[in-house]
C-alpha cells in the first residue's frame, strides 16, 4: 500500500494509543505509610491495601488501627491516616504538591522509654512545574500525660529520584517538639519552615517523618499520648506566612475527617 494511503492511518492509531493512555486509571502503590516501633520490623501500610479502611478513595489512607495494634507491642493508635494530592492537581501546572499525616498514638505498656516511627510518602508528583520550588514543613502536636523525655520530631524531603522507597533527596530542618511534664494537654505548633529547593526535577517524590518517643505511663488510665499532624507542601514560589498557616490545616482537617471514624480521643 502506498505510504501516503497509510500514513493518515498510523496517525489516527497514534492518537487512539495516546487517548488509551490519558484514560488509563493512575496507579496508587507508591502511596504508603510505614510504621517502625523501637527497632522491631517496619510494617507497610499501603493504600488501596488490607490495612486501609477507605480502599476507594486513592488520595487519603485511613488506617485500619485495630489492625495495626495487632502488630504493635509499647504502642497504640486511636486513628492515624495520611493525604496526597497527586491525582487531584493538575499535571504540569504550578498547583502546589502535598503529603500531610495525622495520628494520636498512646502508650500500650507501662514501663520504660519507647519510641515509634511514622513515615508517609508519594512519588510521581507532576507539579509544580516551575522553578525554583520551595519546600514548606509544617506540624503540630497535643501531649497528655507527660513525662521527662517526651518528644515528637517531624521533617520532611524531597526526592529528585522519585525512587520507593524514598532516597535521601533534600530534607528540611528538622522540627522538634518537647511539651513540659503534666495532665496537659500541651498542645504546640509550627505553621511552617520554608526549605528553597531550586530546580528540580518531575516527577518527584515527597517524603516526611514522625518520630514519637514517650516514657513510662503511670496507668493505662492515665497513658501518655500525642495527638500529631504534619504537611509537607511544595509550591513553585516562596510560601507566604498567610499560606503556611493553610498548610497546618490540611493536616489538622485530614485528623478531624479520620478521627469522625475513630471517637476515641
Amino acid at each position: 500500500m502506498n505510504r501516503k494511503l497509510l500514513l493518515p492511518f498510523r496517525i489516527i492509531g497514534g492518537l487512539a494509543v495516546a487517548l488509551t493512555l490519558a484514560l488509563a486509571p493512575a496507579a496508587r502503590a507508591d502511596f504508603e505509610i510505614l510504621v517502625t516501633e523501637g527497632g522491631g520490623p517496619t510494617i507497610p501500610i499501603v493504600d488501596g491495601g488490607p490495612l486501609d479502611n477507605n480502599p476507594g478513595d486513592p488520595t487519603i489512607i485511613d488506617v485500619n488501627t485495630a489492625g495495626l495494634n495487632a502488630l504493635l507491642v509499647d504502642y497504640n493508635f486511636s486513628q492515624l491516616g495520611a493525604t496526597s494530592n497527586r491525582l487531584t492537581g493538575t499535571p504540569f501546572s504550578n498547583d502546589a504538591a502535598s503529603l500531610s499525616v495525622s495520628g494520636n498514638a498512646f502508650r500500650s505498656t507501662l514501663a520504660g522509654v519507647a519510641t515509634i516511627t511514622v513515615q508517609a510518602f508519594d512519588t510521581d508528583y507532576l507539579f509544580p512545574a516551575a522553578d525554583p520550588k520551595t519546600m514548606t514543613t509544617a506540624a503540630a502536636d497535643i501531649f497528655r500525660n507527660t513525662t521527662a523525655g517526651d518528644s515528637r520530631t517531624f521533617q520532611s524531603s524531597f526526592d529528585p529520584s522519585n525512587s520507593t522507597p524514598p532516597g535521601p533527596g533534600v530534607t528540611s530542618p528538622l522540627l522538634a517538639f518537647v511539651p513540659p511534664v503534666g495532665t496537659g494537654p500541651f498542645g504546640t505548633s509550627n505553621p511552617g519552615v520554608a526549605t528553597p529547593l531550586g530546580a528540580q526535577p518531575t516527577p518527584f517524590g515527597i517524603s516526611n517523618t514522625t518520630v514519637i518517643t514517650l516514657g513510662p505511663s503511670a496507668s493505662s488510665q492515665s497513658a501518655q499520648s500525642d495527638n500529631f499532624s504534619g504537611a509537607t507542601t511544595i509550591t513553585a514560589v516562596p510560601e507566604p506566612a498567610s499560606v503556611c498557616l493553610v498548610v497546618v490545616g490540611l493536616g489538622l482537617m485530614t485528623a478531624r475527617r479520620l478521627r469522625s471514624r475513630n471517637p476515641r480521643d
